[in-house]
């Protein structure tokens, strides 16, 4: 009964939840395209990106490997779910072709097209265009130079302006999440009484 309540009443608040993940999905593709391109300018030469980007791909390596290892040693000591079977496993239809190699990966970064990466957000081809449009924006004449620095710092900091202000309605929206998450967990503990 209350759950059937719930489901009624929660229509009222779980707009917010809804309207406050779509204006997150809005600000990602602009947000991380302004970012990077204003972060590759700014850095200047190419040898001062050169050496950002090895030090960068050192740290994520290294801290990738320190975590493998923790995990594995506290999995080796600990041993969580040994002799549990819960019944959690369950087959997906689909899944062994939805691997990609490390090579299509790679291809796959170059977009074929440039607006449909967009559209989807696929974010390792933004990322990809955005690099090369920072790096080369510093390899053109210094009047065009100038007035494209400009703009996509102008750019960034709008959307900085915008990501600020859709932050201030995160209680509302968890509060919207949250409450449609609960409702359901309420109809789904009902349905299991009943049975």
């Amino acid at each position: 009964f209350y759950g059937m309540l719930f489901t009624e009443q929660i229509e009222y608040v779980s707009w917010a939840g809804d309207l406050f993940l779509r204006a997150l999905k809005m600000i990602i593709v602009p947000l991380i395209l302004t970012s990077v391109i204003t972060g590759v300018m700014n850095i200047g030469s190419s040898g001062s990106l050169g050496r950002l980007g090895l030090k960068t791909i050192a740290y994520y390596l290294s801290t990738s490997i320190l975590a493998i290892v923790i995990g594995l040693i506290l999995v080796n000591i600990f041993q969580p779910g040994v002799n549990a079977d819960l019944g959690f496993s369950k087959e997906i239809e689909g899944l062994a072709n939805a691997k990609e190699s490390f090579g299509d990966t790679l291809i796959n970064i170059i977009p074929k097209n440039i607006f449909q990466a967009f559209s989807t957000g696929e974010i390792l081809s933004i990322i990809f265009f955005a690099i090369l449009i920072g790096y080369f924006v510093t390899k053109i004449e210094s009047q065009y130079r100038e007035t494209l620095m400009n703009f996509f710092n102008g750019s960034f900091e709008v959307m900085m302006k915008i990501t600020m202000f859709i932050i201030k309605f995160t209680p509302l929206g968890i509060f919207g999440i949250v409450s449609k998450v609960v409702a359901e967990q309420a109809n789904d503990t009902e349905a299991l009484v009943a049975v």
